[in-house]
């Protein structure tokens, strides 16, 4: 007997899953992404290095600028270029602003209403308006600092190997810091509320990150030692998904908000570290619907580090110098924390400057199976025991704390 969860609602792209029955029990879950293939490995094969991060931008119009620093950075570290602290702040903003986009339109718009009790924003905003308006205004925020990083709102193409095509002004980070400070007493209101989600999914076992908050030379786990990705995670392909599934070491693992605080706690700011350790013992369990959390704190973080930042850059001034980049034959990889975990984007490049090999990992691949792992959980917990639409509900409500991109998730499969 199968059970099928029709096209998963209030998240980005197209999935659904099947609920295997044998026996009167759950045996199995599989999660189906059906997007249609996009090649965009395929498509790098053969291009010169410097087109490169704009093709990935095209990616995913939430998580572009993830992509651009990500691409940017395997190629820097395939041609051994250093960028100047300067430039490394300003990408950091500008992911910054892609983590107060994504979480505001996540949290506020797409999990709101289950807290609640709605079936969307829409409805919900007749009777918690100035919620609904909250979240609107941390994610413009949001928006202008990618816009003010990336070139513009959706697909920019001012993130360059060695720099930018353009620098911002004194005028926009003196706004940036200004903002950042006013729009804090909503983070923090955000984290009230969604602490009060139940637990729910499956707990993970294992976390995978970035070494630094935001991204870094090499990954980390609840495993002691730093790792490239190619020595504990392997992928594989799925006959019923265009999404290959990750695992570490065998197992299923989690990225994301929730691991970034678990593994990287002491690098939070002074507000959101306080977060954290209020609300320490909840996220500890290492429960799924937690992620909700993990996300709220992360604006309040998000919003102090862009004041940081702003505050920096305005004290040092801005050169707006990009460094000379030499093509070379190499090889590189950029890790990057997009707003929903972990994303990965490896080039070989030869000596003319144009890539030969490429392989992009993007978070919802990497939770594929811990996606599964929380559906299974859940539906064993309900099912005899409650009705098929409240299983249905609890099960998307599963679904959505992963906050996946489905679209970012389909990969190019060799047959």
């Amino acid at each position: 007997m199968m059970i099928e969860m029709r096209e998963f609602t209030r998240v980005e792209g197209n999935g659904k899953a099947e609920i295997v029955i044998e026996d009167g029990e759950v045996k199995d879950v599989r999660l189906q992404i059906i997007e249609g293939p996009r090649f965009f490995e395929l498509l790098t094969l053969g291009r010169h290095y410097y087109d490169v991060p704009d093709l990935e931008a095209r990616i995913c119009a939430i998580c572009y600028l993830s992509h651009s620093v990500a691409s940017v950075i395997g190629i820097e570290r395939a041609f051994g270029v250093e960028v100047p602290e300067e430039v490394t702040l300003l990408r950091e903003l500008g992911l910054i602003g892609e983590l107060l986009e994504s979480h505001a339109l996540h949290l506020y718009l797409l999990v709101a209403p289950d807290v609640f009790g709605y079936p969307d924003a829409i409805r919900m905003a007749t009777k918690h308006g100035e919620l609904v308006k909250e979240g609107l205004a941390l994610k413009a925020f949001g928006n202008r600092l990618r816009v003010m990083v990336g070139g513009r709102e959706i697909h920019g193409i001012n993130v360059k190997p060695g720099g930018f095509g353009r620098y911002p002004t004194v005028d926009e980070l003196e706004e940036i810091e200004r903002e950042s400070e006013a729009l804090l007493r909503l983070a923090r209101r955000a984290v009230r509320l969604f602490a009060q989600l139940d637990p729910y999914g499956a707990k993970a076992k294992h976390f995978v990150a970035t070494e630094g908050y935001l991204w870094g030379e090499k990954l980390i786990s609840d495993e002691p030692g730093e790792f490239h990705y190619t020595e504990r995670i392997e992928e594989h392909s799925l006959v019923y998904s265009f999404a290959k599934q990750s695992r570490y070491k065998g197992e299923s693992f989690l990225v994301g908000a929730l691991p970034r605080l678990l593994l990287k706690s002491e690098m939070l700011t002074p507000t959101a570290g306080r977060l954290f350790e209020e609300h320490r013992e909840k996220l500890e369990t290492g429960y799924v619907s937690y992620n909700n959390l993990a996300q709220a704190i992360e604006l309040v973080y998000s919003l102090e580090r862009a004041n940081e930042i702003a505050k920096t850059l305005l004290d040092r001034g801005i050169e707006g110098e990009n460094v000379p980049v030499e093509p070379r034959e190499g090889e590189g990889i950029g890790y990057v924390e997009a707003p929903r975990g972990l994303l990965i984007h490896h080039y070989r490049i030869d000596a003319s400057g144009k890539v030969a090999y490429s392989n992009i990992i993007t978070p919802t691949a990497l939770n594929h199976a811990m996606i599964e792992a929380s559906l299974l959980e859940e539906a064993r917990k309900l099912y005899g025991e409650a009705d098929e639409g409240t299983m249905m509900q609890r099960l998307e409500e599963t679904v959505r704390a992963f906050d996946p991109c489905i679209s970012c998730s389909v990969h190019l499969v060799k047959l």
